[in-house]
């Protein structure tokens, strides 16, 4: 009896969610910058491209921060809509996600400077509305039964599904003050402008206190055949410090800074801490960067939501048999 009930809550579940359970995060390697979907900036006259300069700022409330030049205040200041579109990098163009924003702050990062905007409305059409719809309120019966660590509300819950509907990069961060170092993943972090990054952090782990007081920081590219020792790297955000003489792999020093960063590294870029801001749940910090140097070619490990993920081979799938 026991075994039919099971049978028919699994058939119920499918019916309603579909064939699929979305991940919060699915690993994916591409190569940087990525080349799968691309982010549109509307409202401002001509669409702009702001793929490579937006970045998530924080998660309650949810922020999204896009550089651009100094000159755009007034005009952000008088638009009434303003948007952001997600779309594939096809011929097609097919559009993933929408985005309705509002100015919430202006921060400026050396030439350029950080729009942080507030997202009013979330749309997203990686699957159909009903289903969708039963989607969040599963997901807002998870956030209830669990108690997570960051409570969001619905509307910044449907933001941070969409925003990671764009391949987001993983790096590890390398970060020491005095004797205490620590080595971590992290993924909500971008450029602004050509000489400077924005990175994110939990407000409530130590790490973050740990790089506001170091003041300086080294970000490693990750190849993507090292995604699960990334993953197995995230509990380091909860520590204050790390034996470097303990972990799975080799380090060598950064060119600038001397910080010991993995020898598996693509890319390894130094900055230097120029502004901490808190955000709510999280904590940004706005970078200079003082050296950037590619040390290999390769998959790199990013990271994408589970919903965009099973859209994007359901898409392949109908592609391949001529539907």
């Amino acid at each position: 009896m026991m075994g039919l009930a099971t049978q028919t809550r699994k058939i119920v579940k499918r019916i309603v969610f579909g064939p699929t359970d979305f991940p919060q995060q699915c690993a994916i390697g591409l190569h940087d910058p990525q080349s799968e979907v691309s982010v549109w900036m509307h409202g401002l006259g001509a669409p702009r491209d702001v793929t490579q300069n937006h970045v998530m700022a924080c998660a309650a409330p949810f922020t999204i921060g896009i550089g651009l030049d100094g000159k755009q205040s007034g005009a952000l200041a008088e638009s009434t809509q303003l948007w952001l579109e997600f779309r594939e990098r096809t011929a097609e163009g097919q559009l993933l996600v929408k985005m309705e924003l509002q100015l919430s702050a202006v921060l400026p990062v050396g030439k350029h400077e950080l729009y942080l905007f507030r997202v009013r409305n979330c749309r997203n059409y990686c699957l159909p509305r009903l289903r969708l719809w039963a989607r969040y309120l599963h997901s807002a019966y998870q956030q209830w039964r669990q108690v997570p660590e960051i409570r969001m509300s619905a509307r910044d819950t449907h933001a941070m599904v969409g925003f990671f509907a764009c391949p987001r990069p993983v790096a590890l961060v390398s970060v020491v003050d005095g004797e205490v170092g620590n080595i971590f993943p992290m993924n909500l972090m971008g450029p602004v402008g050509n000489s400077h990054f924005s990175l994110a952090l939990n407000s409530a782990r130590p790490v973050t206190s740990l790089l506001a007081r170091a003041g300086e920081v080294a970000l490693s590219s990750i190849p993507f055949q090292q995604a699960s020792l990334a993953y197995e790297l995230a509990k380091n955000h909860k520590r204050e410090g790390v034996d470097w003489k303990r972990l799975a792999f080799g380090t060598r020093s950064s060119a600038r800074l001397n910080l010991p960063v993995p020898e598996f590294s693509l890319r390894v870029r130094e900055m230097r801490i120029e502004a901490v801001r808190n955000m709510g749940s999280h904590t940004l910090f706005l970078a200079r960067i003082l050296h950037d140097e590619r040390w290999a070619d390769g998959l790199q490990f990013f990271t994408v939501h589970g919903m965009y993920q099973a859209w994007k081979q359901s898409t392949r799938t109908l592609t391949a048999s001529g539907a």
